[in-house]
């Protein structure tokens, strides 16, 4: 069995995708993965498709601690048609230039100063025009580094703790990359942007780690099911015979959640609670009296509970029973609605969901400074 340690705050980060990406897109497939780095640990996503808008949908888990700080690298595969697309940034040699034609060279002596004539000096080859300056191409590996990082995002967790905290933030952050420019140097800057949805889960002394969220979903899910269970349904008065009341009693009710709770017309205090979670059917007695009952019972096994008009009863294990009664037909209906539509459909309601809810309306009742001391990382 586990032994409860120390309690960590868990960070759970969803990479939606990357928007608006801003560099030539091949038009081969290019395949791209991005890397969570906190310092500690990467962790690198399938592959998808590179596009303008890619979708990602990749989840990571993260443990809070004050300086929680990571990374998101957004990396290219360097497929045969990226590096053709990088050899086409390479500038063609320059043209060789051919060195002018020597004169002959004249014989000398004076003999040669009297007999030969002047000849003209061969003209000069004129130099070859410069050649046009190398442009190049706007192409997606102008925007790649040697090991196919296209950009990356910084994420400081304390600038959004506040925003996730116990609740789905959803935001994005910059993509900062790089482009080759002419000179040879690069030029930093803006690519894109990449999505990200975010859940700070506080630390929770006492809750084992298996009993806690291990996704997104789980924390909305259960968080979604403790709202559920603070909710009221439907009140009334109802005569109730069973549980706690050892002959017929009338009473004012409320389902609040997965409970049938009592409460005192007088002190308006709840006196009794009733856990529709345990119960495994709701039975209209009128059928009961219409069918055929099973031979393992007959209608002296009720104690004529079954006879009185308008009634119905919640079924327990280990055939426990409480009976109800209505004042009308109509209220008897609505009852019996309510019932169905709880008996066997009530969702779970995890610890660790309750006792976030506890923590908020706590805070809820809080100076807002005292709450924004609260929800920063410990």
């Amino acid at each position: 069995m586990e032994k409860p340690g120390k309690a960590h705050g868990k960070v759970f980060v969803r990479v939606v995708g990357v928007r608006g990406l801003q560099v030539p897109i091949p038009q081969q497939a290019t395949a791209l993965t991005c890397t969570l780095n906190n310092g500690i640990h990467f962790v690198t996503t399938p592959e998808t498709r590179l596009s303008r808008d890619s979708r990602i949908d990749q989840e990571f888990e993260l443990i809070e601690h004050n300086k929680l700080e990571f990374t998101l690298t957004l990396k290219v595969r360097r497929d045969a048609h990226i590096t053709a697309q990088s050899q086409a940034l390479v500038p063609p040699p320059a043209p060789r230039v051919q060195p002018p034609a020597a004169a002959p060279k004249s014989r000398g002596g004076m003999l040669s100063f009297f007999s030969s004539s002047p000849k003209k000096q061969p003209r000069a080859t004129p130099p070859p025009p410069p050649a046009p300056p190398y442009k190049l191409p706007d192409n997606l590996a102008r925007y790649l580094k040697q090991d196919g990082t296209l950009a990356r995002a910084l994420i400081s967790f304390k600038d959004v703790a506040a925003r996730c905290d116990t609740r789905l933030f959803e935001t994005s952050y910059p993509l900062i990359g790089q482009r080759i420019e002419a000179s040879g140097g690069p030029t930093t800057m803006e690519l894109g942007e990449i999505v990200l949805q975010m859940f700070r889960l506080p630390p929770l002394p006492g809750v084992l780690s298996n009993q806690l969220p291990q996704s997104l979903e789980d924390c909305h899910r259960g968080l979604r099911h403790v709202a559920w269970h603070k909710v009221t349904y439907f009140e009334g008065t109802l005569t109730q015979h069973g549980g706690d009341c050892m002959t017929w009693r009338r009473r004012r009710l409320r389902v609040i959640g997965a409970n049938l709770v009592a409460f005192n017309d007088v002190t308006k205090k709840a006196t009794a609670t009733i856990n529709l979670k345990k119960a495994i059917a709701v039975e209209d007695n009128q059928d009961t009296r219409t069918d055929a009952l099973s031979p393992a019972r007959s209608v002296n096994d009720y104690d004529g509970m079954i006879t009185v008009e308008r009634s119905f009863r919640l079924v327990f294990p280990g055939n426990q029973e409480i009976f109800f009664f209505a004042d009308t037909d109509d209220e008897k209906a609505k009852w019996l609605d309510v019932f169905r539509a709880l008996v066997g459909h009530i969702p779970p309601n995890p610890l660790w969901a309750e006792l976030i809810w506890q923590r908020q309306q706590d805070m809820a009742k809080q100076p807002s400074t005292q709450i924004s001391s609260k929800i920063g990382p410990r």
